[in-house]
């Protein structure tokens, strides 16, 4: 009989226990969730007059422009072409970086790295993942991604293979990755529809989005020792009023490649040109074209 009721206290006890885990851990809607009734359709983009090729005005034969917030192919030309990404791949490399370390995370510069374009990271010294992701967005620094890549559990094959992976997840066929910086390589390619997604993809964070609008960066090692002064490979930052971002790209096989983050009147836009005499030229034209063309109306069901 003793035992009986030692054992049925224990049940008691344990009843009581667990309920407190349940209430303790059980899951709760964050009080900004919006329910269906709360939801707003985006607007929609209208094309006021049939697209107008823009062969003529463009140094580039693949080009698209992309409306973020439907994700409508507002122009495009040989969208789906494979061409090789060169810088524009860091775009990629940051995403994956964000997505697999935290952002405080400190890590040593353990093996200095020279090929092409650096922000000269100094063996021993400690810097942060956002530092370096912010490096990588701003200044296309091939170091700051050397070094986010080799942190990787896996080595630099594990975090391309993450790359590939975040590719592979959002759909991006016309797409692969055998490196972190865009350095030529025949089966190192994207095409500008997978790129415009990708642009896409990345300004669901905030912190591409702050970091990218940064014409001027000084970042500093943890201990404030070491200093470097970056300025933004992208040269309409500034200039041009609708661009607020987002990353460039050069290499002589690539020729130049252009993801715009573009803004107009809080409409956003991707644009994508590769293969380009002049990028940031191609670009402006797109901008134009879409402030002549382009309005929004309110979705109609």
């Amino acid at each position: 009989m003793k035992a009986k009721l030692c054992l049925l206290t224990l049940l008691c006890l344990l009843s009581l226990a667990n309920w407190h885990l349940y209430r303790r851990f059980q899951f709760k809607a964050p009080p900004d969730t919006l329910s269906l009734q709360d939801y707003r359709h985006p607007l929609i983009p209208q094309v006021k007059n049939p697209p107008i090729l823009l062969n003529s005005a463009l140094q580039n034969p693949n080009y698209i422009l992309i409306d973020s917030a439907t994700n409508t192919v507002l122009l495009a030309q040989n969208s789906h072409q494979k061409i090789f990404p060169a810088s524009t791949t860091k775009l990629a490399t940051a995403i994956t970086a964000l997505n697999v370390y935290p952002l405080d995370e400190l890590l040593t510069i353990n093996q200095e790295y020279d090929n092409g374009k650096v922000m000269e990271l100094v063996s021993g010294e400690k810097i942060t993942v956002r530092s370096l992701v912010s490096a990588l967005l701003i200044y296309s620094a091939n170091d700051a991604a050397f070094t986010l890549a080799n942190h990787h559990s896996g080595g630099v094959g594990g975090f391309i293979q993450q790359m590939n992976l975040i590719a592979q997840r959002y759909g991006l066929t016309g797409t692969n990755f055998t490196n972190y910086d865009g350095n030529h390589h025949l089966h190192h390619y994207s095409t500008v529809y997978d790129l415009a997604q990708l642009g896409r993809l990345s300004i669901k964070n905030p912190i591409v989005v702050e970091t990218v609008k940064n014409k001027t960066l000084v970042i500093n090692n943890i201990d404030n020792t070491i200093s470097h002064s970056l300025e933004s490979t992208n040269q309409l930052l500034g200039v041009v009023p609708e661009i607020e971002g987002l990353k460039t790209g050069w290499t002589p096989e690539a020729g130049g490649c252009f993801i715009g983050l573009i803004n107009i009147g809080g409409h956003r836009l991707i644009s994508v040109v590769a293969q380009s005499q002049d990028r940031f030229a191609d670009t402006r034209q797109l901008i134009t074209w879409a402030k002549n063309n382009i309005i929004w109306t309110t979705y109609q069901p």
